[in-house]
């Protein structure tokens, strides 16, 4: 038998990643809200003790309690009841990822808007197998507060009842991924309408909305579907010259 070659194997190695403290104490405080350890409305230990338990400096912790209050998981108050508190979560922090893709040119706002037609084709498919009589109630309402502002030439709350109407039919498909994933690109869309001016004719998002609550009451998806579609395809032709309700 030949002997054995003694030259070493070629293979390369991944460098080892090393991370910051502070780093590692936020991660640490997310694997306690995975487990739920932690919960909103929670107080975290003060930072003294949290530096002791986790063997690391109190600046770490520092710098790790004002990061996790950036991304939104933390709010710290000040004062003999202050201290670091876990807070509910909303959609800002996945709007706030979105705007800054945009920005960035990462995505652009034809993408997003795209994106959010495909979602929204979904979301009132499903909303006309799961609405339920209060869910078509609170949709009503709307297109009535809705008709109110427009009546009194408040355009400001009428973009705040354009989002709460997709906040509805989101809600209305009992899925709660999907009313943060309808909040935050409708946040995102809307703040570049916002900087534009108004065009969509009342009496006509009023008729379509009318229509769109009323295929979904009945459990027509695919009239539903048609509904909407129609909507988003004027308001995205609106979007690149002038702000729509979308």
């Amino acid at each position: 038998m030949s002997a054995k070659s003694s030259a070493p194997v070629e293979i390369d190695f991944d460098k080892i990643q090393t991370h910051r403290t502070f780093e590692v104490v936020c991660e640490k405080v997310r694997e306690k809200l995975a487990s739920g350890h932690l919960k909103p409305g929670d107080k975290l230990p003060a930072e003294r003790k949290m530096a002791e338990q986790l063997g690391v400096s109190r600046s770490a912790v520092r710098e790790a309690l004002r990061s996790l209050e950036i991304v939104g998981l933390l709010r710290l108050q000040k004062g003999v009841k202050g201290g670091a508190f876990i807070v509910a979560a909303t959609s800002e922090n996945l709007t706030q990822v979105l705007r800054d893709l945009v920005c960035l040119d990462a995505i652009s706002l034809q993408d997003l808007s795209e994106a959010r037609a495909l979602l929204l084709d979904m979301v009132v498919r499903l909303a006309a197998e799961r609405a339920t009589p209060e869910d078509i109630a609170a949709l009503e309402a709307n297109i009535e507060r809705t008709r109110q502002v427009i009546a009194a030439g408040r355009g400001e709350e009428r973009l705040k009842c354009a989002f709460e109407f997709y906040h509805q039919l989101a809600a209305s498909t009992q899925n709660r991924a999907v009313v943060y994933l309808v909040d935050s690109q409708t946040s995102v869309v809307q703040a570049y309408m916002h900087l534009r001016t108004w065009n969509m004719p009342a009496d006509e998002l009023l008729r379509s909305r009318d229509r769109l609550i009323r295929h979904i009451s009945d459990g027509n998806a695919d009239l539903a579907a048609r509904e909407l579609r129609r909507h988003l395809q004027k308001v995205s032709h609106l979007l690149w010259t002038q702000a729509a309700d979308g």
